[in-house]
């Protein structure tokens, strides 16, 4: 019977501590006001939006898009394709 008269003073002991403390926090706390709920904003009524129109992109833009893209050349510069073409001959050679 002692053990079970134990745990309940400590769980007297547990909740006074439990209420010390939260009396502290109270008065320590800074005394300003909560601050107000803010009533929930109204939604409008929403219009539908007008559909928006795409120009559809003929084979001529298509040509120039594909056309404005960059080669080898234009990004490594023109002595890259020799030394390419040198590395390819000489393994080549070798097998």
């Amino acid at each position: 019977m002692s053990k079970q008269y134990n745990k309940l003073i400590k769980r007297r002991r547990r909740s006074a501590y439990l209420s010390r403390r939260k009396k502290a926090l109270a008065e320590s706390a800074p005394l300003t006001p909560a601050p107000k709920a803010k009533p929930p904003k109204k939604a409008s009524k929403s219009l539908p939006k007008p559909p928006v129109a795409r120009e559809e992109p003929t084979s001529v833009a298509a040509e120039v898009k594909s056309s404005e893209k960059a080669t080898a050349a234009d990004v490594l510069g023109p002595d890259s394709e020799v030394a390419e073409a040198t590395t390819v001959e000489e393994t080549g050679s070798e097998e």
